[in-house]
This record gives C-alpha cells, structure tokens and sequence, in this order.
C-alpha cells in the first residue's frame, strides 16, 4: 500500500471515541476507571516495547524517549518529550495531543481522563523497578502542550 492510499483515523473522531469510552467507564466503575487506564497502559506497553526498541532500553530515561519518539510517530501528538528535571522528577510535554480536548471535558467534569501516553510510559517504569505518580492534573498551555509532571519511586 503505498503512502497515498494509508487509511488514517481523523483525530476529532479518536478524541471523541476515547471521550465518550472513558466517560462510559467512568458511568459504570467510578472511581475504578484508573484500573482500566494503568491495565491498558500495560497492554500497549507488552505490545510494543520490542518494536520500538524500549524492552532493551538501557535505563528508564532512553526507554521514555523512545517511547516519546514511537508516540510522535504514530500521530497521537505533534511532537512529545520527557525531560529529567530532577533524579526523581520527570516532565512529560505533548504538543497537541489529539486526546486533550477530550481530556480536558472530562477532567472539568471530574471522571478520570484515559491518560493514553501516560499509562504507556508508566508501565514501561516496571521493568526498571519504579513506578511513577503524577503531581497534580495535567496543565494544558494555550501554545497547545499539554504537561504533566510525575515523581518516580524505587519498588
């Protein structure tokens, strides 16, 4: 198939897909939707660490930026970054995330948003024996990034 004729998803669709299925989840779980951000996040994460050469990443670091690399080019944002901005603190800074629109609504309405990159990046912390929490709600620039910050933690 040649580039002309790929068949891509138009992002307002995938924005309000991903919108009205965390919003549904939210209506029968609550609270327990985080369950099913982090389970997904692993999932995507076992499916492709090998191919985007994360599995062999040789700290936590290089394995988050090749994770930022494999999310800019599949198209879920314009361009992605992780920056150390302590040992234990990392930025993480999407410029237009396709999924920030909807984020936002159901941040403002008080479910929990699907965090898709970030439960992807937090499950790759595993094999390196962290995990990460985020500190406060994600903040959404009027450039169009979207940034979180996350404190890693040693298990």
């Amino acid at each position: 198939m040649d580039e002309e004729s790929k068949v891509c998803v138009d992002p307002d669709f995938f924005d309000l897909e991903i919108y009205a299925i965390y919003h549904a989840i939210y209506d029968f779980v609550g609270e327990d939707t985080w369950k099913v951000v982090w389970k997904v996040g692993e999932k995507v994460y076992a499916e492709i660490k090998e191919d985007v050469g994360a599995a062999g990443a040789e700290n936590v670091f290089d394995a988050l930026k090749r994770l930022a690399e494999w999310l800019k080019r599949v198209g879920y944002a314009e361009d992605v970054q992780v920056h150390k901005v302590a040992e234990d603190e990392v930025d993480y800074v999407m410029l237009n995330p396709i999924i920030a629109p909807g984020a936002k609504r159901l941040i403002e309405e008080g479910r929990i948003p699907a965090h898709v990159s970030t439960a992807v990046m937090f499950a790759a912390l595993k094999q390196f024996n962290m995990k990460a929490e985020m500190v406060g709600e994600p903040t959404f620039l009027p450039d169009g990034r979207a940034v979180e910050r996350w404190k890693l933690i040693r298990v």
